[in-house]
This record gives structure tokens, sequence and C-alpha cells, in this order.
């Protein structure tokens, strides 16, 4: 059965439905301090006591209204129903930031998502703000979501994916603060690339260790090495604990970004990386570690030609690069990838040691580990 009931989080306070396990959480508009609060009730003490209870129950009323509708009809009061009706009856016209205060606030998000979701609202704030539009999902058409799509290409040079991303998120937020508007139209496709993947190659990992180095640089040096053999993010990487060390020498650990497990082995460069620095891989923050990967590989020569791609309007725009001028933490991780699979481990097991859960996310190092063997093959002359 529907369970409707009144909650605080922080100092907002919200009415939850809740039905077969889905919620439905609506802010009222009242915020109030702990102090003024008794448990599901504002204390008769509390400030403006009689406007903020009527406040809070004609959310109530409002969300039960549009249960009851619903079984009147014959209809099963889910959630999504539920919403799409309580929403209908509102007859005022809610400030359009404000309802994405509430979706960044009420949306459960997975691990990650909600900082992406945040800068894709200030995203859409800077482009209403450079082309003096107000949002109003009435004017909200195809011409209009054109020139969003202009504003990320040409004003903030994004690529195909990025905007790929930016437009999904968005979608998910107008879709909850506008469940009866069709936005089935608004999609971009991106064109695909079979990109280069930036991963170094074996003699360039050993160049990489055997290097003499000190400082800076012999720190950004052991932690991208601990990371190439470990195939951890970055992220991961700074709150790493020894007790994550089991036994048999692996790495057993949840990832912060996907929650999934992950099951490296520890190498022993792995190991005398964490005995150098007293159990834990270096310290840093990721803008100056990514900083100092280029001082290093620029001083160790590593400038092997990268080929990338940037898809703009369709249009793909081909550069060569330095590997010094664009290698970043993440690519650590993906030399781990690559080097395992052309060492010929089986990819179930290269996914489990990398926690990833799904084979779209390999694909891209199954198209290098396949160009590597047809190149090994090409060794014998017969």
């Amino acid at each position: 059965m529907p369970t409707l009931k009144v909650r605080k989080y922080r100092n907002s306070v919200y009415v939850v439905y809740t039905h077969k396990g889905k919620i439905f959480k609506i802010f009222t508009g009242v915020k109030i301090e702990d102090k003024d609060w008794n448990g599901s009730f504002p204390k008769k003490s509390c400030p403006d006591y009689d406007i903020i209870l009527q406040q809070i129950t004609d959310t109530e009323l409002r969300v039960l209204n549009a249960s009851l509708k619903l079984r009147a009809m014959g209809m099963d009061p889910v959630v999504d129903k539920v919403r799409a009706e309580f929403y209908a009856q509102v007859t005022t016209v809610r400030p359009f930031w404000e309802l994405y205060d509430e979706y960044l606030e009420v949306k459960t998000f997975k691990q990650g998502t909600l900082q992406k979701a945040v800068v894709y609202m200030k995203m859409l704030k800077r482009f209403c703000t450079k082309t003096g539009y107000t949002f109003d999902i009435d004017t909200w058409d195809n011409l209009t979501f054109g020139r969003f799509i202009q504003y990320l290409l040409v004003d903030q040079r994004y690529a195909d994916s990025s905007i790929n991303r930016l437009v999904r998120g968005t979608k998910s937020f107008l879709r909850f603060a506008y469940p009866k508007k069709d936005l089935s139209w608004m999609t971009y496709i991106q064109l695909s690339i079979d990109e280069e993947i930036v991963a170094l190659k074996e003699g360039e990992l050993t160049t990489l260790i055997l290097a003499e180095l000190d400082g800076y640089l012999d720190q950004a040096r052991d932690l991208f090495v601990f990371l190439s053999t470990t195939g951890m993010r970055f992220s991961d990487s700074q709150r790493f604990d020894p007790s994550w060390i089991t036994p048999e020498g692996i790495l057993e650990f949840n990832q912060v970004k996907t929650g999934g497990k992950a099951m490296p082995p520890l190498y022993e460069v792995g190991r005398r990386i964490l005995d150098k620095w007293g159990g834990i891989p270096p310290r840093f923050t990721n803008n100056k570690f990514n900083k100092q990967l280029k001082d290093l590989f620029q001083i160790l020569n590593l400038d092997r030609p990268i080929v990338s791609h940037i898809v703009k309007g369709k249009v793909v725009h081909r550069s060569v690069s330095p590997l010094y001028s664009i290698i970043t933490s993440h690519d650590a991780r993906r030399t781990f990838i690559t080097l395992c699979l052309q060492k010929g481990m089986p990819i179930q097991d290269v996914m489990r040691m990398s926690g990833h859960s799904d084979y779209k996310s390999m694909k891209p190092y199954m198209r290098v580990s396949l160009r590597h063997l047809r190149s090994e093959a090409d060794k014998w002359d017969i």
C-alpha cells in the first residue's frame, strides 16, 4: 500500500510518497531549523507556524489527491504516475532553477553522478547567461536546443562524447521536472571514431621504472608506475589502505567511482613503491599530478606521437601530439589493461582485476589487443 510521510532533510521539508519500493520526494517550499522541528511537523513555537503548517498540509493533500485520482480511474498509483499527476495539478509555474536545485537534492544518484549533474546545471546556466535566454520548457524546442549545441561546440570546444553525456544528463533532469513533456527529440548523435588509446608500451614503462630520479619527479614516477601495475584509478590510490592487501598478494577494494570490487595483483615493483613511501602510494592532487607527469615524460624523452580526434558538428579534426604533452593519471590504468591483454590474459580476468562490470567499456582495449596480436603474428614469415 502507498504511504505518505513528512520528512526533513537538512533544513528542507519534504512530503515523501512511497509505493512498491519506489519513492517520490516533493519539496514543500519550507525550510526550518532543527530547533523548530518535532519529528514530522513544526513545533508550535516555530515562527510563522500557521503559514508553514498550511504549506506542508497543502503539499500533502496534492500528493494524496494525485494518488486517489489514479485509484478512482482504476489505475495503480505507482510513483511515476503520481508524480506526473501531481505536477499536472500545479497551476503556478515554479522557477526553473528552483526545480533544478530540488532535483539535485532529492534525486537518488549513483556514486559520482551527482557531481556531474551539478556540472550540467552550471553549463546550462552559462548558456543562458551567454545568450540571454530565460529557460522556459515551452520554448525549449529543436531551434533552442540547436543553439545550445552550437554553444557547446564553438564556445566551450566540447568533443562529441562530452556533449552526448551533457545532453543525456540535462534530459534526465527535464524529464524529472516536466514528466508530461515529450523530449524524445532531444538527442545528440556522436560520430564513432576508432580512437587511439593512450597507454604506455612495455618498453616505455620499463624506461619509467628504471629512470634515476629524485624529488617530485621521483614521487610522480612511483605513483604512475604503481597505477600502471595495479590498474587502480588515481582516486582510489589516494585513499589506499594497507588492509587491502590480501595474504595471496592481491589488492581487494571497492572503487570510489563505481562501487564495484577490483582485485588486481600486487607485483614486486608495487611492493617496493609501497615500502619506499611508508606503506601507501605517494599523495598528490590530481591537477598537480597531471602537471608533474608532463614534466616527467618530457625529461625522459617519452615523446611518441599520439593521434587524437575531436569531432565537432560531425566533422573530424585530427591532431598529432607528443606523448608527454597529453599524458594524464588515467593513462596509467589504460596501460595496465592494455599490457595485460597483450600478455594474453583472458579478458574476464582482466575485468576482475580492473573492476570493470561490462564488456562495453573494454571494447577499445580489445581492438588494441587484436592489432597487437596481428602485428606479432606478422613477424612469422611463412
